[in-house]
């Protein structure tokens, strides 16, 4: 179980890719959608420098404190720098920022150390002070105790109700981080190894049929913002989506609401478990097309980093395999039938996609190699490796 929290972590801190140079840039836009006219960002760390050059040789000019709130316009460095946070390694780049209280310094703050809560029009943006508040209390609480999970929720329900939809997006980015870091170091799946739990409650579990009230142990990571899977052998709790569905589905803006339901039925409908696919590779296609999709539609999606690493995680495992889920066979080195068939789905359910475009690619260099994992093959795994 240790293993899991470590690929956890280590995929959290993965959402952050790698540039080159010192030089401050904007913020790329996609598409049509117009550049966010200010961005806002919850400090996640205590005594965030501010310096006055993206890279940490720079000069501090000021600090600032865990829970205050940042603004900028979306300029960004184009060097990214790997700083350990918490125990875990981020790579990010720097964004020029500028304090909202005190005497609201100016600066360069490591991205590693800022939540994104909002990207847009400087008139819809959300109350920074109702925001900051509830990251300041949540800094208050202790992510290792189980109890802190209904506190945060308890927050969201009775001080934001009537928030705003930006508001409702910006308070579901601070619980959400918050709940997934008490995930990876609250340690709670060690409650659940004291449950005495039954076949039948293993088989309840794994179909999303099983009722929490059924032991105290259960009830309670429910009451907190959490629920129970069934993977790599064992039973655990997770962050429970379905809760952040029925609450925060009404309440957020459009894209949001895109976002946590597909989120929701992936943690409901399980893909992936020892390093093997637990569903057809056409669902899988239609996922990556989906976070595809989102993305180009959604650019500056304060959870973007997420979402792209969906779409990049996907796209690979739909040309590259994985451990348990190979494209070749081990025993003749030729191409599966089923990631033939899910390429000749992806041209038909899914043209015009940049994953169709790759998968065509991917399958005429099989087909002109006659299936086999050649050289050739293999050098375009690996450049698809790179590109993502």
């Amino acid at each position: 179980m240790n293993t899991f929290r470590l690929f956890v972590a280590a995929a959290v801190a993965a959402f952050f890719l790698g540039c080159k140079s010192d030089a401050p840039k904007t913020a790329p836009t996609a598409g049509p959608a117009a550049k966010p006219e200010v961005f806002l960002y919850a400090v996640n760390v205590d005594n965030l420098r501010l310096r006055d050059k993206p890279n940490q040789k720079s000069t501090v000019i000021a600090q600032v404190k865990e829970g205050a709130m940042l603004e900028g316009v979306g300029n960004e460095s184009t060097n990214q720098e790997e700083i350990e946070l918490r125990g875990i390694p981020y790579r990010a780049p720097y964004y020029q920022v500028t304090a909202l209280s005190g005497d609201k310094p100016s600066g360069w703050a490591f991205g590693g150390a800022l939540v994104c809560v909002y990207a847009g029009s400087r008139k819809d943006s959300p109350d920074a002070a109702r925001i900051g508040a509830f990251a300041e209390y949540l800094k208050t609480l202790d992510p290792k105790d189980i109890a802190s999970g209904g506190k945060a929720w308890g927050f969201v329900e009775t001080e934001l109700a009537d928030a705003s939809r930006p508001l409702a997006d910006a308070a579901f980015i601070l619980l959400e981080r918050f709940l997934r870091r008490m995930e990876m170091e609250g340690e709670f799946y060690k409650m659940t190894e004291k449950v005495p739990f039954t076949e039948a409650d293993g088989r309840d579990i794994y179909t999303d049929r099983f009722n929490h009230d059924k032991y105290p142990t259960t009830a309670q990571l429910a009451a907190n913002g959490f629920r129970l899977v069934f993977g790599e052998g064992a039973i655990f709790p997770v962050v429970n989506w379905g809760r952040f569905q029925d609450y925060f589905g009404p309440r957020a803006t459009h894209p949001l609401q895109k976002f946590i339901n597909q989120r929701t039925a992936q943690q409901n409908t399980p893909m992936y478990d020892d390093g093997g696919l637990l569903i057809p590779l056409e669902k899988v296609a239609d996922v990556a097309v989906f976070w595809e999709k989102f993305n180009r539609e959604n650019p500056h999606f304060p959870l973007g980093d997420q979402c792209r690493e969906s779409e990049r995680w996907l796209r690979i495992v739909l040309t590259s395999g994985s451990d348990n889920t190979p494209v070749f066979s081990n025993e003749t080195q030729t191409v599966g039938e089923d990631f033939r068939s899910v390429w000749d789905y992806i041209q038909q359910a899914h043209p015009n996609t940049e994953l169709a475009k790759l998968t065509k690619q991917m399958a005429e260099l099989c087909a002109a190699e006659g299936w086999k994992r050649t050289p050739k093959v293999q050098d375009f795994q690996a450049q698809v490796l790179q590109n993502n």
